[in-house]
């Protein structure tokens, strides 16, 4: 395969930001965690909807595999079934709709907006490098998928009766095996919410 073109600066940052995704939120968990006043119902409310994040994420990963879990990119298949028909991003849609519901539990007013915006400034050139490297490793392919499914950030219900949706994902073991580090911080953060320590 010939090299990728050049990347625009803006794509070049979004190379940066991915491999550096697992530790860009460590300012906003600290915050979280000392400006945390959670009350049973942020803890229920903000719960509920970090679970939904991350079975949409689960849901995902069961469809591109674990390779959602390493810091470089496959060369592998394009992958058009599942949530990846209503979204391009389902697993970004899901990390977002988690760190919501974790910032939800903290009871701070300010905490969800600034999670959205840091999740945004993060994420769009994130993307942006991703489809450049997309769009090189798989050309006329990708640009049709784009065109099918247009939506980058949230999922078109309208197209949940013409998708393959309910089509088999590879595999869930692997999935759930994938989510466990996840699964693991949310637990530790939870606890850390509730009892201070």
């Amino acid at each position: 395969m010939d090299a990728l073109p050049q990347l625009s600066k803006f794509e070049k940052l979004g190379e940066i930001l991915f491999r550096l995704r697992d530790y860009t939120p460590i300012p906003i968990i600290i915050c979280a965690i000392l400006f945390a006043q959670p009350t049973l119902t942020t803890l229920v409310v903000g719960g509920l909807v970090a679970l939904t994040g991350e079975l949409i994420r689960t849901y995902g990963v069961a469809y591109i595999g674990t390779i959602s879990r390493t810091r470089s990119y496959s060369n592998g298949q394009l992958v058009k079934e599942g949530p990846f028909a209503l979204l391009r991003n389902p697993l970004y849609f899901g990390n977002l709709v988690l760190s919501v519901g974790l910032a939800l539990m903290c009871n701070v007013n300010w905490l969800p907006p600034v999670v959205i915006v840091v999740f945004y400034a993060q994420y769009i050139p994130v993307v942006a490098w991703e489809e450049r490297k997309l769009t090189h490793i798989f050309g006329d392919a990708y640009a049709q998928y784009k065109v099918s499914v247009p939506n980058r950030w949230f999922p078109s219900l309208s197209r949940i009766r013409e998708t393959s949706l309910y089509a088999a994902p590879q595999s869930w073991v692997p999935a759930l095996r994938s989510e466990k580090r996840t699964l693991t911080s949310v637990v530790s953060y939870f606890r850390i919410i509730v009892t201070g320590k």
